[in-house]
């Protein structure tokens, strides 16, 4: 048991995500941060926050309902206190202070329109939280840790940390086609996957230098951020991807071998970010370069993205190797969320839905969506289009059937097509895939209590069937 983590039954934090705007440029991955977020403090294997403790406002009405949420959760927490906000940032022109920008914002009128960053500040001021914690996802949110906080008192308050994803005077960022912004992205991961190899929770100043190193070697915007009074030397959360050590005579070959490669994971990550974010610019300039030089380029541009899906996909067998996982799980409407991920993926025009609406269930929402993921993956990659993802739900449990168009999976290969790095024969394409996605999406379903199951279609391609049960018996690790 890890001692001195916040007590969630005497914690609140409030989300906010501004996404919609009427004056200006719409955000469509601050929807999927904030949901983020939210699984990432519900999940046990991070911190277990009570639902009933996390307030989330999804394109409020305007300032004053997140100002009564702020005000609500600083006189109910008596131990952490959270605020984050994703959207974009403003400065008001004739005073040069900092504004969350709502639906409504305008940028040259923003007092009456957005969030002024005092109002998160004096809340915070006034509570008996012992630790209180900002994070701001937004253009010039750098500013409350400098000129905006200075005087006003909220970054010289003992047990207070802030954290922004911009310098005072830089722009955030919210890549075009990626699920996430920039730095929410990076956060998100790294909660999710913890960090190898570290101890069995993680500190604030932990989490911030492991998401800066990734984004500044990724030629992203560096976050910043203001501890007063240690309170980032402390432990946070848990850490998902701690084992514990064993010495080398006890310690069984699989063990060793497990910690090996997620050790190696995590190690081969901070540099293969560098190298992406070269190999993204070298394929800009592609058009530009001799033309001798191209197809090397589309070589390392390629081989650059397998490789980061490879170590990705080793940090996630990682984690479900060492029993640590746990689940976060709700009620959800299982098409809905099928849905979400064929929209996040561009893959709705590739694929066809037939499903029951609703058919609710109490899962773990991301990781259904990693099974998902994997399953219409390989079959889009394999079997090749028109996919069909099917549902039957029954009354304890559901199935979810992916069927391709392919020539099938060789006999001799069903036995195998769940092993790690194992790939089909030669009735199929050479996959650029990892030959991991499969085992990942075996060990996700067994983990939340079901299995997949893959066979021939007698009128021809493979269907994969999920079973999974309707309803969680609660949070379970990985056996």
């Amino acid at each position: 048991m890890v001692t001195g983590l916040p007590d969630p039954d005497r914690s609140r934090v409030v989300l906010v995500g501004a996404s919609s705007y009427a004056h200006l440029a719409a955000l469509p991955a601050v929807t999927a941060d904030v949901a983020a977020m939210q699984e990432v403090f519900a999940s046990e294997a991070v911190w277990g926050l009570p639902a009933a403790h996390c307030t989330v406002l999804h394109d409020p009405h305007g300032p004053r309902e997140v100002s009564q949420a702020i005000k609500d959760a600083a006189r109910e927490a008596t131990d952490a206190l959270i605020f984050y906000y994703a959207g974009h940032g403003l400065l008001d022109p004739a005073t040069g202070e900092l504004y969350l920008a709502l639906h409504d914002s305008h940028a040259q009128e923003v007092y009456d329109s957005a969030v002024p960053y005092q109002w998160i500040r004096r809340p915070f001021e006034a509570s008996r939280a012992a630790r209180r914690v900002v994070v701001l996802d937004c253009c010039y949110s750098g500013r409350m840790l400098g000129a905006m906080s200075e005087g006003l008192g909220l970054a010289e308050i003992d047990g207070t940390y802030l954290l922004a994803a911009a310098a005072e005077n830089a722009l955030a960022l919210a890549p075009p086609g990626e699920f996430y912004t920039a730095f929410t992205g990076e956060l998100v991961t790294l909660l999710h996957h913890g960090v190898p190899g570290a101890g069995a929770s993680l500190t604030l100043n932990q989490i911030y230098e492991r998401v800066r190193s990734s984004l500044c070697a990724a030629e992203r915007p560096e976050p910043q951020c203001r501890d007063r009074n240690a309170l980032g030397t402390v432990p946070f959360v848990l850490n998902p991807a701690y084992q514990p050590r064993t010495t080398a005579a006890t310690e069984p070959p699989e063990a060793t071998m497990r910690r090996f490669v997620a050790d190696m994971a995590h190690e081969l990550r901070t540099p293969l970010t560098a190298i992406s974010a070269v190999s993204e610019v070298l394929e800009e300039k592609a058009g530009r370069l001799d033309p001798m030089l191209q197809p090397a380029v589309q070589l390392v541009v390629g081989e650059t993205r397998r490789l980061n899906d490879l170590v990705d996909k080793m940090m996630d067998l990682a984690r479900l190797d060492s029993g640590t996982v746990r689940l976060a799980t709700r009620e959800v409407d299982v098409a809905q969320e099928v849905e979400a991920c064929l929209e996040a993926r561009n893959w709705t025009g590739l694929v066809t839905l037939d499903m029951p609406r609703p058919m609710p269930a109490e899962l773990d929402p991301w990781r259904l969506g990693v099974i998902l993921a994997s399953v219409i993956d390989n079959a889009l990659r394999h079997g090749g289009a028109p996919v069909v993802v099917s549902g039957t739900p029954r009354p304890r449990e559901l199935f979810i059937e992916v069927a391709d168009s392919g020539a099938g999976i060789p006999e001799e290969a069903l036995p195998y097509v769940f092993d790690r790095f194992f790939k089909a024969g030669s009735r199929r394409p050479r996959s650029e895939g990892s030959g991991l996605g499969l085992s990942i999406a075996q060990a996700t379903a067994r983990l939340m209590g079901g299995d997949i199951r893959a066979a021939n279609r007698a009128e021809g391609g493979a269907e994969f069937t999920v079973r999974l049960p309707r309803r969680a018996k609660g949070n379970t690790s990985c056996p």
